[in-house]
């Protein structure tokens, strides 16, 4: 259980520390954000259009199948997640949350870790980076099929998600040991 814990926190601190490295870094942005004309009329629109928080489509679903047909072909499509009101940048909290979802990720890692017989180090890095790998292809690159995302977008993050996870993925694969073979160790003792 130490190394669960053990292993799971420090993933999550190194996981936290790759992550704003990254996501602070004006050069991945470079490549695939598209600046509006004017955010600060863009966004007196938004606030004129879009009454409340949540998710808005566009073309929204209508109760008129060939209204929606016709609006998706003439477009714009967009998927707009929206907060009316504003927020501080580096939010204490967000960064406390977000930190916390790292550790729920890597403990969720380190369980299957102890539950797989992979008493190597690089079978458990590579179970690690392709379990990443695997929810990035289908979470992440799944919405540039389903909900007309840029690409450049969804691949900038679905290369982060499985570098996220290959770093994770070494501490993780240095501290947590099966199950199997933690008990056994324990037992020639």
């Amino acid at each position: 259980m130490k190394r669960f814990l053990l292993g799971s926190f420090l993933a999550a601190v190194v996981l936290f520390v790759f992550g704003a490295a990254f996501w602070t870094c004006p050069i991945p942005y470079a490549y695939v954000e598209k600046p509006s004309s004017s955010n600060e009329a863009l966004g007196a629109a938004l606030r004129e259009h879009l009454p409340n928080d949540g998710l808005y489509l566009v073309p929204g679903n209508s109760p008129d199948p060939e209204l929606t047909a016709r609006l998706y072909r003439s477009g714009p499509i967009a998927t707009i997640h929206y907060q009316r009101e504003g927020a501080e940048v580096f939010d204490p909290l967000r960064l406390f949350l977000g930190f916390l979802h790292g550790w729920v990720t890597t403990a969720i890692l380190a369980l299957l870790l102890r539950l797989a017989p992979l008493p190597r180090f690089g079978q458990r890095l590579t179970v690690v980076t392709l379990a990443g790998l695997a929810a990035a292809n289908y979470m992440v690159l799944g919405a540039g099929i389903y909900w007309h995302q840029p690409w450049p977008w969804l691949i900038l993050n679905a290369s982060f998600n499985t570098a996220a996870m290959l770093v994770a993925g070494l501490v993780l694969a240095v501290i947590v040991k099966p199950a199997a073979a933690t008990n056994s160790a324990n037992a020639a003792r």
